[in-house]
């Protein structure tokens, strides 16, 4: 499963995920959005962090989180 759809489920979040991989939810957000790519450490520390469910294969080759469309003053459009 993709990084986007083992956060999309209840009760899991960026925040402890980074806790569980030892990283900052910055990393996590920047991976999720595509920002950033995960090194071979991070890669490890997640799939380790998600109990195998978000996969290496997963963290290479899976699509990024879309970013969400903002309005002239920088507001999520809804």
């Amino acid at each position: 499963m993709t990084l986007d759809e083992y956060l999309s489920q209840p009760g899991r979040t960026a925040a402890q995920l980074a806790a569980d991989a030892n990283t900052s939810g910055a990393t996590i957000t920047r991976l999720l959005y595509g920002d950033a790519k995960p090194s071979a450490d991070m890669i490890r520390a997640i799939v380790e962090a998600t109990g195998g469910q978000v996969t290496a294969d997963d963290l290479i080759f899976g699509a990024p989180r879309p970013k969400p469309t903002r309005d002239a003053l920088g507001r999520v459009a809804a």
